[in-house]
């Protein structure tokens, strides 16, 4: 699957948190690693959408959390840029240096598998465009502070989370760079600068 391919499959909506929210602290972030959460809320309409309109409110700024993408069978939510930090991990260090995928878990969600299997795609996808292993790079909530998350995951002995960073792997070797020509510029190119073939 070309990078391209992928992204329109994931189906991301950028609803960022506002610039001056008390949870989007805006350091910045070189992801070497993500971090898979469930949201820990089964209420009915708790779906990615709810959660990234939950993340802009005062509640979320008054406990300062935040993360970067909230995922359920149909979309993806994306509230911060994959450049700054979120405090998703309970750890200053897993803040500093990982990306934060909510998966939603609500009562009434059609097709959970569907869920998995678009976050699995996300984090594949991220992985790919930002330079960060596979599997070594894909990290559990409970990797950096012990909290039992994601706990639906964690579940049947750790089996749950085995398939998922199995499907992240086949997701992550399938896909292949977007098809692009080289092209150069000479000498009257519009921009001013000398010609050089790229």
């Amino acid at each position: 699957m070309k990078l391209d391919e992928a992204q329109v499959d994931i189906k991301i909506i950028q609803d960022y948190v506002p610039v001056g929210n008390s949870n989007r602290p805006a350091g910045r972030l070189v992801p070497t690693s993500i971090t898979i959460h469930n949201t820990d809320n089964d209420s009915k309409g708790a779906n990615a959408a709810a959660h990234a309109k939950y993340m802009k409110g005062p509640d979320a700024q008054k406990r300062k959390v935040s993360w970067h993408f909230t995922v359920d069978d149909k979309f993806v939510y994306q509230s911060l840029p994959t450049t700054e930090t979120a405090w998703h991990s309970g750890t200053a260090a897993g803040n500093r240096s990982s990306i934060g995928i909510e998966i939603c878990e609500h009562s009434d969600m059609p097709d959970p598998a569907a869920a998995y299997r678009r976050a699995a795609l996300l984090a594949a996808w991220l992985a790919y465009r930002l330079n960060i292993s596979v599997p070594d790079g894909i990290l559990q909530h409970h990797d950096w502070s012990g909290k039992n998350c994601p706990h639906l995951l964690r579940t049947n002995s750790g089996k749950g989370w085995k398939d998922f960073v199995k499907q992240v792997q086949k997701f992550y070797d399938e896909l292949e760079p977007v098809d692009a020509i080289l092209i150069s510029h000479h000498d009257h190119d519009h921009h001013g600068a000398s010609a050089s073939t790229v």
